[in-house]
């Protein structure tokens, strides 16, 4: 076992510190090309996956509202895998369901991050854990966005009829609420993929400062 230590030399009666360059921060890879080239190939597959099976990806998020949606609204729900259809009040004359388009799937959103993250992965200086982290916290703060704003369309169409509670939870409370959780998304994002590492860079300024 090889102990790291930190050597100590005093210059013009200051103290110089040097710390070795295997004392970088944990999650910073050293050999940079190896870790790049399979962190793309993780984006890349999970770009195409959103791309090539985004009607599978809004049929699985409409699989998940039917859960969110009988908790939430203590309706009885169903969905639709192919349709991308969740359903509400199943079995009573106020049976209705909506339809996760293209425009409204979480998926949609995801994509320019991946972008991003694979533009970082080569533009740091070091290769760390934290872009791909970031990446995966946005998703989830979208996804959940997501749900909430579809199970408030339903309790708005639920107290105030089709029309108006389909307008106030979708176009009027539902846009708020994408707001609000997509700039959430956004500044997790930032803070866990820049702040983060810039964080260690000033600690490392400090111990190697006079």
């Amino acid at each position: 076992m090889i102990n790291q230590a930190r050597s100590d030399a005093t210059i013009g009666g200051g103290t110089l510190r040097t710390t070795p360059r295997n004392g970088d921060p944990p999650g910073t890879a050293r050999s940079g090309l190896p870790y790049r080239v399979t962190l793309t190939l993780v984006l890349a597959a999970l770009l195409g996956f959103a791309l090539g099976v985004d009607d599978r990806l809004r049929g699985w998020e409409a699989y998940l509202a039917s859960h969110v949606v009988a908790l939430g609204a203590r309706t009885k729900s169903d969905y639709s895998l192919t349709r991308a259809v969740v359903s509400y009040d199943e079995g009573t004359a106020n049976a209705g369901g909506l339809m996760i388009t293209p425009e409204c799937t979480s998926a949609f959103l995801v994509v320019p991050l991946i972008i991003v993250t694979a533009l970082l992965v080569w533009l740091r200086r070091k290769v760390t854990l934290w872009p791909m982290l970031a990446l995966l916290a946005a998703i989830l703060l979208l996804a959940t966005t997501n749900q909430v704003r579809i199970l408030t369309c339903v309790l708005l169409i639920k107290g105030f009829g089709f029309d108006p509670g389909y307008y106030w939870g979708h176009t009027m409370v539902g846009s708020v609420i994408s707001v609000i959780g997509i700039g959430t998304a956004l500044v997790a994002y930032v803070l866990l993929a820049i702040r983060r590492n810039d964080a260690r860079t000033a600690e490392r300024q400090a111990v190697n400062a006079p």
